[in-house]
């Protein structure tokens, strides 16, 4: 069975530490599946040859959920597990994290290690924007070109998920709604084309939900 939602991150992030003259360089994505995650892995090898360690930690959900991590030659239990909690306590599925160490000369020892190797872990994960994700109903929508800009402007002005477009005799586009406000899209498909448009259901995906409104200022 299919999640009806999960939590992830929206794009790729990376942040820098100074912890006792040792550089940290923490690094998030958001993942696919498996092969995407080692390729981040060994991309990020590859950019930084000559680091000390390149401790990583990645999670994947759904049916068939893994996970990896590794200390990289730190002390066992020191980097990987740490980096690994810090996407597990926050809830995060589909994502990895990297984070690079530069050796400054001065031992962490083992609690240092987990407090510099979670600070970069966290603040990766932070920048890279967690987003809920959300299984949602998805429409294939031909309309005529004199419709597209009208029809486009009043679904994202409704918060609808616009994904791939395609301009050939007509205008096809993939549109994604909640279970909940399917019926809300074909009516504004319908209001605003006249009825002309071709309504399609394709499947289904995950879109991202939009950010709760900030609480008002008092």
């Amino acid at each position: 069975m299919m999640r009806t939602s999960y939590l992830t991150v929206s794009h790729k992030a990376h942040i820098e530490i100074e912890e006792k003259r040792s550089t940290f360089i923490g690094f998030c994505q958001p993942l696919a599946d498996e092969q995407e995650a080692i390729e981040f892995v060994s991309g990020i090898r590859a950019r930084y040859p000559d680091a000390t360690h390149h401790v990583y930690a990645w999670l994947l959900g759904g049916e068939r959920q893994l996970q990896r991590y590794s200390d990289d030659g730190e002390p066992q239990g020191t980097a990987g597990i740490p980096v690994l909690d810090v996407l597990r306590k926050g809830g995060i599925e589909n994502a990895g994290l990297v984070v690079v160490r530069y050796f400054g000369g001065v031992l962490l020892g083992a609690g240092g290690l987990v407090r510099a190797y979670s600070k970069a872990a966290t603040q990766a994960l932070e920048a890279a924007k967690p987003i809920q994700m959300q299984l949602s109903c998805r429409y294939r929508i031909v309309v005529p070109y004199t419709d597209y800009d009208r029809l486009r402007f009043h679904l994202e002005q409704e918060g609808f998920w616009l994904g791939e477009e395609e301009f050939a005799m007509d205008v096809e586009l993939t549109v994604g709604a909640e279970p909940a406000r399917a019926a809300r899209l074909i009516e504004i498909c319908t209001d605003q084309t006249a009825g002309s448009a071709l309504i399609e259901e394709a499947g289904s995906t995950y879109i991202p939900l939009p950010p709760p409104d900030p609480p008002p200022q008092v």
